[in-house]
């Protein structure tokens, strides 16, 4: 025991006056509570820099292993864009709707030059100036039975129809079918035609399938039927069918 201590002990000073003890004690206190600090906080920021690094090796993974499955959903994702691009472009034929009429031609029964005109709506308007074509003509002796003669068939064909048009389908392209009622005469240039006469007028009832197409987005094709009932001179029956295509302006 030193001096200072014989000197407390001696004049009864408590020991928590004493200059050296508690100064000490609070010092050491705060002391070690910044050193625990300063250990304790490198074990916090390590685990996260641990966790930073296992995200950037799971995205390098990915980058190395998920590229199949990024260009399968690529894919995916291109052709839904497709479709729905394809789906919004449906109305790009311009048949009907910016070109209203259209010149063409047909081959069959008749063959023949044709015009059609949109009218509005699904209303519309067909004509054609139709020939006849080659081969033997049919005459007609003095008791009216008529016979093959001749080799070259000279009919001359006018038809005009009304048609009511609708849509069956309407994606990249367009099918639509149609229905109408109109007429034709067929004049022969040797006094006698395919039915044994100068000329046959006929009522008939045009049925058919029109295709247009985004490209060229002018162009309509159609296949028609077109039964007919002969209502001049005699009272008879035929079909006329054609397959033509016009283009529109």
């Amino acid at each position: 025991m030193d001096a200072e201590e014989i000197a407390g002990a001696c004049t009864g000073e408590p020991e928590r006056l004493r200059p050296q003890a508690a100064p000490t004690s609070r010092v050491g206190s705060s002391e070690q509570t910044a050193i625990e600090r300063r250990v304790k906080t490198p074990k916090v920021y390590p685990l996260r820099r641990q966790e930073a690094r296992n995200a950037r090796e799971h995205r390098l993974d990915c980058v190395l292993i998920c590229p199949p499955m990024k260009r399968l959903v690529l894919l995916i994702s291109a052709a839904a864009a497709i479709v729905t691009v394809d789906a919004g472009r449906a109305q790009a034929t311009e048949v009907g709707t910016s070109r209203t009429f259209g010149l063409g031609f047909q081959i069959g029964e008749p063959t023949a030059i044709t015009a059609k005109a949109f009218v509005g709506g699904s209303n519309a308007f067909d004509f054609g100036l139709g020939f006849g074509g080659w081969g033997y003509d049919w005459c007609t002796d003095a008791n009216g039975h008529t016979y093959r003669c001749g080799d070259v068939n000279h009919d001359i064909s006018l038809h005009a129809d009304y048609l009511y048009q609708e849509n069956i389908l309407n994606m990249t392209n367009r099918l639509d079918w149609y229905a109408g009622l109109g007429g034709r005469v067929i004049m022969s240039a040797y006094g006698s035609n395919d039915l044994g006469h100068d000329v046959v007028i006929l009522a008939r009832v045009p049925i058919g399938l029109a295709a247009a197409f985004r490209r060229p987005s002018f162009l309509e094709a159609y296949l028609e039927i077109a039964p007919a009932l002969v209502l001049f001179p005699p009272l008879d029956f035929t079909i006329d069918v054609g397959l033509g295509v016009r283009a529109y302006f």
